[in-house]
């Protein structure tokens, strides 16, 4: 396994995560220059390739657009073109449910759940450069044939991630400060779909051992609606059967009943006092796709489902979170004051 960097850092999440029976190479590289891309293929008979370099944070993209766009586009195109003129065998491109956009109208004719052909909707900077992404891939895929998955995720939590400005990791580190959770005005009572980090990463791979079999078994059509979304597969736990009353599901939650769930688990894991959230106002630039859920019907067809239930995973989130607390309360200061 070989990792792409963009720096070295003395504190990351790999390092807090691996063991020591697991090996990899690090390559620190500059994704914005194809020649750095091109030579660690040469040099390591690349034949897959997870694309998981990215500016994932919301409110950074809303921010600093320039950085967002050319952080997820210009590596996308670089990474493509490398492993195109390289021969790689297979490439997974990892997407979210951000790419499509709002959907949530109740007389919209492409209603949530979000079903892969849909059309992708970018109103923010963040939902555009990644729809802009999953575009360039899904074009590359049909027109060069070249074997590309786009694996379309809901949000993703667990232990590692250390974006203190998502909704989880800043809940349950607020919590374990003694600050009480935050919540976006006007966002109480929106309602997204969660989906373990373990489940993600076997969804990757499930792709990846998948993806010549689909190629060749279900070629890639050229045109009409079956072409939109062909490369593409959501992630999630549920299918459109399941997800005739979403607010019945546990995966799906809105932000004030994920916020007492996690209360409620921390509560018994280290007494960690329940306080009641408070409101905080969205910046002048931030725009917040109502709800968002996933019909991942199509790869539960295929044969993959995800396993681990919200409060099983939120369970094996804050124990990783609470064994690591005197770091990440110094790593993550500026968000827990």
């Amino acid at each position: 396994v070989h990792i792409t960097m963009r720096h070295y850092s003395d504190h990351n999440a790999i390092k807090m995560l691996s063991t020591d029976d697991y090996k990899y190479d690090v390559e620190v590289t500059d994704m914005y220059q194809y020649n750095e891309i091109k030579s660690i293929l040469d040099r390591h008979q690349i034949d897959t390739i997870f694309h998981l370099a990215a500016s994932a944070i919301v409110s950074n993209a809303s921010n600093s657009p320039l950085p967002t766009l050319y952080n997820n586009i210009i590596p996308t195109i670089n990474i493509l073109e490398a492993a195109r003129s390289n021969g790689v065998e297979r490439i997974v491109i990892a997407s979210t449910d951000k790419s499509y956009g709002d959907h949530a109208g109740a007389a919209d004719p492409e209603r949530i759940p979000y079903k892969e052909w849909y059309s992708l909707r970018g109103l923010d900077v963040y939902s555009t450069s990644k729809a802009c992404t999953d575009m360039i891939s899904q074009a590359i895929a049909l027109q060069y044939r070249q074997q590309i998955m786009i694996a379309r995720c809901c949000n993703i939590y667990g232990p590692g991630d250390l974006n203190f400005t998502r909704l989880i990791p800043r809940t349950i580190m607020r919590l374990l400060s003694g600050k009480e959770p935050v919540i976006n005005e006007g966002n109480s009572q929106v309602l997204r779909e969660f989906i373990y980090v373990d489940d993600v990463t076997d969804g990757y791979m499930f792709l990846a051992e998948q993806l010549e079999a689909y190629y060749q078994n279900e070629y890639p059509p050229k045109s009409g609606k079956d072409a939109y979304g062909w490369p593409c597969f959501n992630i999630g736990s549920y299918n459109e059967k399941q997800l005739t009353h979403p607010e019945n599901l546990e995966n799906i939650q809105n932000v004030t009943g994920t916020i007492s769930i996690i209360s409620d688990l921390l509560a018994k894991e280290v007494n960690a006092q329940i306080l009641k959230p408070k409101i905080i106002p969205k910046g002048p630039n931030f725009i917040e796709i109502p709800d968002q859920y996933l019909d991942s019907s199509k790869i539960q067809n295929h044969g993959f489902s995800a396993k681990i239930d919200f409060l099983e995973g939120l369970g094996k989130t804050i124990k990783w979170y609470v064994r690591h607390a005197d770091f990440l309360k110094k790593y993550g200061a500026k968000y827990l004051t």
